[in-house]
C-alpha cells in the first residue's frame, strides 16, 4: 500500500504541476491579448493633417503657382473668362496677378478674410491649405515671375 500512496502523491503533484503551466499559460496570454487591443495604427496624414505632405520647396510660379491658379481661379478669372464671370479680374498673366498680389486682395480672397471676396466661389469651397501655404510662401518672397 505505501507504493500506491506514492504513486498517487506523485500523481497528484504532477497534475498541479500541469495545473499551475496551464495557469500561467493562461495569464500570459490574457497579458498579451489585452497588450494588443491597446494597441492600434496611426496615418499620420490623419493626426497631422497639414504637416506632411505639402511640399514648400523650391516655390516657382510656373512648377506651383500657376497650376493652382489653373485648377483653382481659371475657369472665371482667365482672359477668356474674366470679363463675364470674374468681375473683371484677369490673374492668368504675371502682370495682372502681380496687381492682385500688390493690393492684397489675392491673399485676403484665398484665406477668406475681409477686404476681399472669398475664392473659389461656385459649388468649391476654400482652397486647401497646402495650395494656400504654397501661394503664401511664392507672394513672401516677392511673387517672384519664375
Amino acid at each position: 500500500m505505501p507504493g500506491l500512496l506514492r504513486i498517487n502523491n506523485a500523481g497528484i503533484i504532477f497534475a498541479k504541476q500541469i495545473k499551475m503551466k496551464i495557469s500561467k499559460t493562461i495569464s500570459l496570454l490574457m497579458i498579451v491579448f489585452a497588450g494588443l487591443q491597446s494597441c492600434y495604427y496611426d496615418v499620420e496624414e490623419e493626426l497631422y493633417p497639414s504637416s506632411g505632405g505639402c511640399d514648400t520647396a523650391n516655390i516657382t510660379l510656373a512648377n506651383k503657382v500657376k497650376p493652382i491658379l489653373q485648377g483653382q481661379c481659371y475657369a472665371c478669372h482667365s482672359a477668356a473668362n474674366a470679363g463675364a464671370t470674374g468681375a473683371g479680374i484677369n490673374v492668368e498673366t504675371y502682370t495682372n496677378l502681380k496687381a492682385q498680389v500688390d493690393n492684397g486682395k489675392l491673399l485676403k480672397s484665398i484665406k477668406h478674410e475681409s477686404g476681399a471676396s472669398a475664392m473659389p466661389k461656385g459649388s468649391s469651397s476654400k482652397m486647401d491649405a497646402c495650395e494656400i501655404m504654397i501661394i503664401e510662401k511664392w507672394v513672401s518672397k516677392g511673387a517672384p515671375n519664375n
